[in-house]
């Protein structure tokens, strides 16, 4: 869709001209995921909002990337993402880490939280099993005595979806 000047809302059938900008994308299930340079179509008679994804298949493989070499623990939220990505079921993750599906989702539920041993073999197991991260999984091991205790919540994702470049940036937190 990108460049084709006109969109029908898909709520009304409005015509509307989407316009490049940075979106939060909730719907990855990552509320600090922002994607910069998407096309998002508003339709000014129903207020839906209708957003163009360039590649979404190697926007999240750049998001899962860059998860895998975050600064901050993963939070529950991250590692249901690289769970997901890898298209891997609760159980199935838990026979790589040793451990149960109930364990998967108390992490991905913030019942738990992911300790700083598990943290990394999540990391270590998601740049394995997906083929692309596979060549960068020594990068991502070399990664891992930087990792700050800090939690992955605390910081904002930043993915240029042309690009595929990312970056992490602090979330200012509300007193």
């Amino acid at each position: 869709m990108i460049g084709t000047g006109i969109h029908e809302c898909t709520n009304c059938g409005t015509a509307v001209t989407p316009a490049l900008r940075n979106y939060r994308d909730r719907e990855s299930g990552l509320p600090n995921v922002v994607l910069q340079g998407v096309e998002v179509a508003d339709c000014p008679k129903c207020g839906n909002s209708d957003v163009m994804i360039p590649r979404l298949a190697k926007v999240h493989r750049a998001i899962a990337q860059a998860l895998v070499n975050s600064p901050a623990r993963l939070t529950g939220e991250q590692l249901r993402f690289l769970r997901k990505h890898l298209g891997l079921s609760g159980d199935q993750m838990g026979s790589y880490l040793h451990t149960d599906r109930t364990k998967i989702s108390k992490w991905e539920n913030g019942v738990d939280r992911i300790g700083p041993t598990m943290d990394r073999l999540i990391r270590l197991v998601a740049a394995t099993l997906d083929s692309e991260l596979l060549p960068g999984a020594s990068a991502v091991a070399e990664h891992l005595p930087q990792i700050s205790d800090k939690p992955g919540n605390l910081l904002e994702l930043h993915v240029d979806v042309v690009t595929l470049r990312t970056a992490f940036s602090s979330v200012a937190r509300a007193a």
